[in-house]
Protein backbone atom coordinates (compact mmCIF):
# COMPACT_ATOMS: atom_id res chain seq x y z
CA UNK A 1 0.00 0.00 0.00
CA UNK A 2 2.77 2.57 0.70
CA UNK A 3 4.90 1.03 -2.56
CA UNK A 4 1.76 2.07 -4.30
CA UNK A 5 1.53 5.55 -3.02
CA UNK A 6 4.86 6.68 -3.41
CA UNK A 7 4.79 5.83 -7.09
CA UNK A 8 1.93 7.97 -7.24
CA UNK A 9 3.09 10.81 -5.37
CA UNK A 10 6.57 10.43 -7.35
CA UNK A 11 4.79 10.26 -10.82
CA UNK A 12 2.49 13.36 -10.17
CA UNK A 13 5.70 15.22 -9.26
CA UNK A 14 7.13 14.23 -13.01
CA UNK A 15 4.62 15.72 -14.26
CA UNK A 16 4.11 18.72 -13.00
CA UNK A 17 7.85 19.45 -13.68
CA UNK A 18 7.44 18.79 -17.07
CA UNK A 19 4.41 21.54 -17.21
CA UNK A 20 6.36 23.93 -15.94
CA UNK A 21 9.16 23.78 -17.87
CA UNK A 22 6.41 24.25 -21.25
CA UNK A 23 5.53 27.07 -19.45
CA UNK A 24 8.93 28.99 -19.60
CA UNK A 25 8.20 31.97 -22.33
CA UNK A 26 10.70 32.50 -25.30
CA UNK A 27 12.93 34.96 -24.75
CA UNK A 28 12.32 38.68 -25.94
CA UNK A 29 13.37 40.44 -28.86
CA UNK A 30 16.23 42.89 -29.13
CA UNK A 31 14.82 46.44 -29.45
CA UNK A 32 15.11 48.31 -32.27
CA UNK A 33 17.26 51.47 -32.96
CA UNK A 34 16.20 54.99 -33.80
CA UNK A 35 17.91 54.57 -37.03
CA UNK A 36 16.64 50.93 -37.47
CA UNK A 37 12.66 52.75 -36.91
CA UNK A 38 13.49 55.55 -39.60
CA UNK A 39 14.40 52.74 -42.43
CA UNK A 40 11.45 50.53 -41.89
CA UNK A 41 9.05 53.45 -41.54
CA UNK A 42 10.72 54.51 -45.36
CA UNK A 43 10.27 51.28 -46.56
CA UNK A 44 6.45 50.83 -45.54
CA UNK A 45 5.84 54.18 -47.28
CA UNK A 46 7.12 53.06 -50.53
CA UNK A 47 5.57 50.31 -50.66
CA UNK A 48 1.85 52.56 -50.17
CA UNK A 49 3.37 54.84 -53.20
CA UNK A 50 1.76 54.26 -56.73
CA UNK A 51 4.09 54.01 -59.47
CA UNK A 52 3.85 56.24 -62.50
CA UNK A 53 3.41 53.08 -64.59
CA UNK A 54 0.10 52.66 -62.31
CA UNK A 55 -1.76 55.83 -63.24
CA UNK A 56 -4.02 56.24 -65.80
CA UNK A 57 -4.60 59.19 -67.54
CA UNK A 58 -7.49 60.16 -69.60
CA UNK A 59 -8.24 62.97 -72.38
CA UNK A 60 -5.47 64.98 -73.96
CA UNK A 61 -3.36 67.72 -71.89
CA UNK A 62 -3.02 71.15 -73.45
CA UNK A 63 -1.24 74.08 -72.22
CA UNK A 64 -2.81 77.64 -73.26
CA UNK A 65 -1.99 80.83 -71.43
CA UNK A 66 -5.71 82.12 -70.54
CA UNK A 67 -4.47 85.44 -70.62
CA UNK A 68 -5.74 87.29 -73.96
CA UNK A 69 -3.04 88.83 -76.06
CA UNK A 70 -1.77 92.09 -76.14
CA UNK A 71 0.23 94.33 -78.42
CA UNK A 72 1.55 97.37 -77.33
CA UNK A 73 3.06 98.74 -80.35
CA UNK A 74 0.97 101.47 -82.31
CA UNK A 75 1.99 100.20 -85.60
CA UNK A 76 3.02 96.77 -87.45
CA UNK A 77 5.31 95.48 -89.67
CA UNK A 78 4.77 93.79 -93.12
CA UNK A 79 6.46 92.29 -95.84
CA UNK A 80 4.80 91.54 -99.52
CA UNK A 81 5.92 89.55 -102.78
CA UNK A 82 4.22 90.95 -105.84
CA UNK A 83 4.46 90.41 -109.95
CA UNK A 84 3.88 92.25 -113.13
CA UNK A 85 4.01 92.30 -116.53
CA UNK A 86 7.10 94.49 -117.22
CA UNK A 87 7.96 96.33 -120.69
CA UNK A 88 11.36 97.76 -121.38
CA UNK A 89 10.92 101.19 -123.36
CA UNK A 90 13.27 104.15 -124.27
CA UNK A 91 16.03 104.01 -126.25
CA UNK A 92 19.78 104.29 -125.34
CA UNK A 93 22.48 106.03 -127.78
CA UNK A 94 26.05 104.74 -127.57
CA UNK A 95 29.07 105.97 -129.26
CA UNK A 96 30.63 103.81 -131.37
CA UNK A 97 27.63 101.62 -131.07
CA UNK A 98 24.64 102.90 -132.23
CA UNK A 99 21.33 103.17 -130.47
CA UNK A 100 19.99 100.51 -128.38
CA UNK A 101 15.82 100.24 -129.17
CA UNK A 102 14.91 98.84 -125.90
CA UNK A 103 10.75 98.27 -127.48
CA UNK A 104 12.73 95.64 -129.06
CA UNK A 105 12.73 93.46 -126.01
CA UNK A 106 9.74 91.32 -125.07
CA UNK A 107 7.71 91.42 -122.68
CA UNK A 108 8.47 89.77 -119.30
CA UNK A 109 7.73 89.11 -115.60
CA UNK A 110 8.70 91.45 -112.65
CA UNK A 111 8.67 89.72 -109.15
CA UNK A 112 9.37 91.94 -106.68
CA UNK A 113 9.43 92.82 -102.80
CA UNK A 114 8.14 95.25 -100.44
CA UNK A 115 8.54 96.40 -96.94
CA UNK A 116 7.05 98.90 -94.59
CA UNK A 117 5.19 99.63 -91.57
CA UNK A 118 1.59 100.50 -90.75
CA UNK A 119 -0.15 101.86 -87.89
CA UNK A 120 -2.92 100.41 -85.76
CA UNK A 121 -6.64 101.35 -86.84
CA UNK A 122 -8.09 104.57 -86.45
CA UNK A 123 -11.76 105.04 -86.41
CA UNK A 124 -13.93 108.10 -87.57
CA UNK A 125 -17.38 107.36 -87.78
CA UNK A 126 -17.94 104.29 -89.16
CA UNK A 127 -14.35 105.00 -91.35
CA UNK A 128 -11.23 102.98 -90.22
CA UNK A 129 -7.57 104.76 -91.49
CA UNK A 130 -4.23 103.50 -91.10
CA UNK A 131 -1.04 105.23 -91.91
CA UNK A 132 2.40 104.25 -92.97
CA UNK A 133 5.25 104.18 -94.84
CA UNK A 134 6.76 101.52 -96.95
CA UNK A 135 9.52 100.94 -100.02
CA UNK A 136 9.38 98.83 -102.88
CA UNK A 137 11.67 96.95 -105.46
CA UNK A 138 11.66 94.88 -108.64
CA UNK A 139 14.22 93.43 -110.63
CA UNK A 140 14.04 91.49 -113.88
CA UNK A 141 16.21 90.17 -116.62
CA UNK A 142 16.19 88.64 -119.54
CA UNK A 143 18.49 87.95 -123.00
CA UNK A 144 18.35 90.44 -125.77
CA UNK A 145 19.60 90.75 -129.53
CA UNK A 146 22.17 93.32 -130.05
CA UNK A 147 23.40 94.35 -133.97
CA UNK A 148 25.92 97.25 -133.65
CA UNK A 149 26.37 100.01 -136.02
CA UNK A 150 28.40 98.30 -137.94
CA UNK A 151 26.36 95.59 -138.55
CA UNK A 152 28.29 92.95 -135.74
CA UNK A 153 25.74 90.87 -133.96
CA UNK A 154 26.28 89.67 -130.18
CA UNK A 155 24.35 86.97 -128.80
CA UNK A 156 25.53 86.96 -124.99
CA UNK A 157 24.33 90.33 -124.34
CA UNK A 158 21.36 90.57 -121.08
CA UNK A 159 19.25 93.69 -120.94
CA UNK A 160 18.53 94.49 -116.55
CA UNK A 161 15.80 96.04 -115.68
CA UNK A 162 15.70 97.78 -111.92
CA UNK A 163 12.34 99.40 -110.39
CA UNK A 164 12.73 100.84 -106.42
CA UNK A 165 10.71 103.53 -105.02
CA UNK A 166 9.35 104.17 -101.54
CA UNK A 167 6.51 106.93 -99.73
CA UNK A 168 3.90 107.23 -97.91
CA UNK A 169 0.72 104.91 -97.93
CA UNK A 170 -2.94 105.28 -96.49
CA UNK A 171 -5.60 102.52 -96.26
CA UNK A 172 -9.20 102.71 -95.74
CA UNK A 173 -11.81 100.56 -94.84
CA UNK A 174 -15.70 100.01 -93.63
CA UNK A 175 -16.40 99.34 -90.20
CA UNK A 176 -18.58 96.23 -90.91
CA UNK A 177 -16.27 95.44 -93.86
CA UNK A 178 -12.85 95.90 -91.94
CA UNK A 179 -11.28 93.06 -94.07
CA UNK A 180 -11.59 95.02 -97.53
CA UNK A 181 -9.60 98.02 -97.47
CA UNK A 182 -8.73 100.59 -100.33
CA UNK A 183 -4.82 101.99 -100.59
CA UNK A 184 -3.20 105.06 -102.14
CA UNK A 185 0.33 105.72 -102.11
CA UNK A 186 2.20 108.08 -103.62
CA UNK A 187 6.11 106.68 -104.57
CA UNK A 188 8.88 108.47 -105.82
CA UNK A 189 11.80 106.07 -106.95
CA UNK A 190 14.08 105.28 -109.78
CA UNK A 191 14.34 102.92 -112.66
CA UNK A 192 18.02 101.36 -114.20
CA UNK A 193 18.49 99.97 -117.21
CA UNK A 194 22.00 97.85 -117.27
CA UNK A 195 22.72 95.86 -120.85
CA UNK A 196 25.87 93.21 -120.22
CA UNK A 197 27.85 91.86 -122.23
CA UNK A 198 31.57 90.16 -122.67
CA UNK A 199 31.53 93.07 -125.42
CA UNK A 200 31.85 96.26 -124.60
CA UNK A 201 30.55 97.71 -126.95
CA UNK A 202 26.86 96.21 -126.13
CA UNK A 203 27.10 97.30 -122.50
CA UNK A 204 25.48 100.24 -121.02
CA UNK A 205 23.86 101.75 -118.10
CA UNK A 206 21.33 104.04 -118.06
CA UNK A 207 19.19 105.65 -114.84
CA UNK A 208 16.36 107.85 -114.29
CA UNK A 209 13.75 109.01 -111.60
CA UNK A 210 10.20 108.98 -111.89
CA UNK A 211 7.14 109.59 -109.60
CA UNK A 212 3.67 107.79 -109.73
CA UNK A 213 0.58 107.16 -107.75
CA UNK A 214 -0.73 103.92 -106.67
CA UNK A 215 -4.68 102.61 -105.93
CA UNK A 216 -5.06 99.36 -103.92
CA UNK A 217 -7.61 96.63 -103.33
CA UNK A 218 -6.63 94.80 -100.04
CA UNK A 219 -8.16 91.86 -99.26
CA UNK A 220 -7.36 90.47 -95.67
CA UNK A 221 -8.28 86.23 -94.84
CA UNK A 222 -6.84 86.60 -91.39
CA UNK A 223 -4.97 89.47 -89.21
CA UNK A 224 -1.93 88.48 -90.47
CA UNK A 225 -2.04 87.62 -94.01
CA UNK A 226 -3.93 88.96 -97.18
CA UNK A 227 -3.85 89.41 -100.62
CA UNK A 228 -3.77 93.05 -102.78
CA UNK A 229 -4.30 94.39 -106.31
CA UNK A 230 -2.29 97.80 -107.16
CA UNK A 231 -2.86 99.91 -110.17
CA UNK A 232 0.15 102.27 -110.57
CA UNK A 233 0.81 105.54 -112.79
CA UNK A 234 4.45 105.96 -113.26
CA UNK A 235 5.65 108.98 -114.68
CA UNK A 236 9.67 109.62 -115.34
CA UNK A 237 11.29 113.13 -114.77
CA UNK A 238 13.13 115.54 -116.78
CA UNK A 239 14.03 114.50 -120.26
CA UNK A 240 15.40 111.19 -120.92
CA UNK A 241 16.00 108.45 -123.67
CA UNK A 242 14.40 105.87 -121.97
CA UNK A 243 11.00 105.60 -120.87
CA UNK A 244 9.43 103.55 -118.75
CA UNK A 245 5.15 102.52 -118.96
CA UNK A 246 3.15 104.29 -117.67
CA UNK A 247 0.48 101.86 -116.47
CA UNK A 248 1.11 98.99 -114.13
CA UNK A 249 -0.62 96.57 -112.50
CA UNK A 250 0.16 94.47 -109.35
CA UNK A 251 -0.34 91.53 -108.01
CA UNK A 252 0.67 90.07 -104.35
CA UNK A 253 0.32 88.77 -100.92
CA UNK A 254 1.47 90.31 -97.75
CA UNK A 255 2.30 89.25 -94.37
CA UNK A 256 1.69 91.53 -91.19
CA UNK A 257 2.83 91.35 -87.73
Amino acid sequence: MKLSLLLALSLSASICAAQGKSKVQAPAAPELTMREKAIAESQSESKKQVSASDAQVSGMLTLKDPRPEVVTRSWSYFAAFTGQTFQAEGTVSKEGSGVFNLGNNSQTFMPGLELGVISTPLQTKALLWKFGVRAKAGFTSQETDVKLESGYEINDARLNTTVFSGGPVVAMSWDRFDWLSLTVSPQFGSVIYTQSSSNDFAAFSKQASFDSWGYGLDVAFSKKWSVFTEYSQKSLKGSNEIALQRDNFELGTKVTW
